[in-house]
């Protein structure tokens, strides 16, 4: 195991750090903006990953990781982004593991890679000059959404609250 569980980690950086580029993605720039969150797809599994650690979260990841495979494989469907593949990582890829507040930050931290890629795909697609751009940008904003909800139990179908922790 890495780190003392309690602090933040290394995933939880490196989410941080994709999504500021997210953020920082101008919407005119398609191709840099699937990039940007392409790669911070890759590092939002690996951080939910190290989450999941925690049991308090392990059902949400479950319920996270059906659209992130679904974003990844809407993702390389873009013109912009042919022939890059995405790569997400194995539970065994990860060793680094969180818990109590330190997996709680990492989750926030997780919701606000997904309301910047939602952000950044909508204003994306009204400047995606070539249809299959403009398709994938407007798809993959409403899985960012979702993938948001199902972190945060707000989907219907993702309601599973997590236990409290004991004190």
């Amino acid at each position: 195991m890495h780190g003392d569980g309690e602090t933040p980690g290394s995933e939880v950086t490196l989410l941080k750090a994709a999504t500021a580029l997210i953020a920082s993605a101008e919407p005119e720039d398609v191709a840099g903006v699937l990039t940007a969150v392409r790669d911070g797809l890759i590092a939002a599994r690996r951080c939910g990953l190290v989450v999941a650690t925690d049991r308090r979260w392990r059902s949400r990841q479950r319920n996270a990781e059906a659209v992130e495979y679904t974003l990844a494989e809407q993702l390389v469907r873009a013109p912009a982004l042919f022939r890059h593949e995405i790569v997400l990582a194995d539970p065994p890829d990860v060793t680094e593991r969180l818990s109590g507040r330190a997996a709680d930050t990492a989750v926030h931290t997780i919701s606000a890679f997904s309301r910047a890629a939602e952000q950044a795909l909508r204003a994306a697609a009204e400047h995606a000059p070539a249809w299959g751009d403009r398709s994938v940008c407007r798809h993959c904003t409403a899985l960012a959404r979702e993938f948001r909800e199902a972190w945060n139990g707000e989907h219907p179908t993702y309601s599973h609250q997590p236990p409290q922790e004991q004190k």
